[in-house]
């Protein structure tokens, strides 16, 4: 466990550090969040708008991957090296090689999340079935509510560790190739389900996604009119700030766990420590 604090320890630090990093990849973000909802509101009466939405999709998609890409190439490289700071070309990459592969990763893990998806909104319309289950066995009244609540907690939980573990091994395919990082899938799978790996990804999370969380919702006493807006305006951009600090946290966290002792940098020695 100290391991893992002194990562994220290390990994606030650089970030603290990179705040323009964070800033710019904030302002990313929120442009893509703009393109995207432009997307949603094209009109599809037309065959020529229909192809020019998927046409925008697509761009988004290898946007995205590029990103992605950048950013977990960042994070490996600092944790193999001595970075107090996140390069400028953290929020891309154009190599051909690691965008296929984080492209690879990107599709494998939509397709593997609508699976879980699909067998969790399952388990979820059964809530009612448990709770009549939990009722006749029981001869007490058990409302469907709290095993829904229930449901939703291992629902969160799982998916933080598909998110850990998706991470982990992209970190582990940009570091090493694809023949150890498939070999070493099951550790990081193990990893990411319990000890340093889940509460890294929990960690993550639940402080910087539950602070947007709160912010999102909070909802100042303020005169209408401008200092409405600009209250609005405020809030959301500490939110995207917040969650690229997260994201940045989360990547350089598990970068640091996943890198081998062997691998890490030296630390310095001053001549003065040097035996005689």
């Amino acid at each position: 466990m100290k391991n893992a604090i002194a990562a994220w320890a290390s990994s606030l630090a650089v970030i603290i550090r990179s705040y323009r990093v964070i800033a710019t990849f904030a302002v990313l973000v929120a442009l893509w969040i703009f393109a995207f909802y432009e997307w949603l509101g094209l009109s599809e009466s037309s065959g020529l708008l229909l192809i020019l939405a998927i046409i925008w999709a697509t761009a988004q998609l290898l946007a995205t991957v590029v990103v992605i890409a950048g950013n977990v190439l960042s994070a490996t490289e600092a944790a193999t090296a001595e970075g107090r700071i996140l390069p400028g070309g953290s929020l891309w990459v154009k190599d051909w090689g690691r965008l296929l592969q984080t492209l690879v990763v990107c599709v494998a893990g939509t397709l593997l999340g609508t699976c879980l998806w699909a067998i969790f909104d399952w388990v979820n319309r059964h809530s009612i079935e448990v709770a009549s289950f939990l009722t006749f066995h029981s001869g007490k009244a058990v409302s469907h509510v709290p095993v829904e609540e229930i449901y939703t907690v291992i629902e969160g939980l799982l998916w933080i560790a598909l998110g850990g573990f998706l991470l982990s091994f992209l970190l582990t395919l940009m570091r090493t190739g694809w023949a150890k990082a498939v070999r070493a899938s099951g550790k990081l799978l193990a990893r990411s389900l319990y000890r340093a790996g889940f509460v890294t990804s929990l960690l993550s999370v639940a402080l910087f996604g539950g602070a947007a969380y709160e912010l999102v919702n909070w909802h100042p006493k303020v005169p209408p009119g401008f200092w409405d807006y600009t209250q609005v305006v405020m809030r959301f951009a500490l939110v995207l700030i917040l969650l690229a600090a997260g994201w940045f946290f989360w990547l350089l966290s598990l970068a640091r766990l996943d890198v081998p002792k062997q691998e890490l940098p030296p630390i310095p020695i001053s001549p003065q420590q040097i035996p005689r």
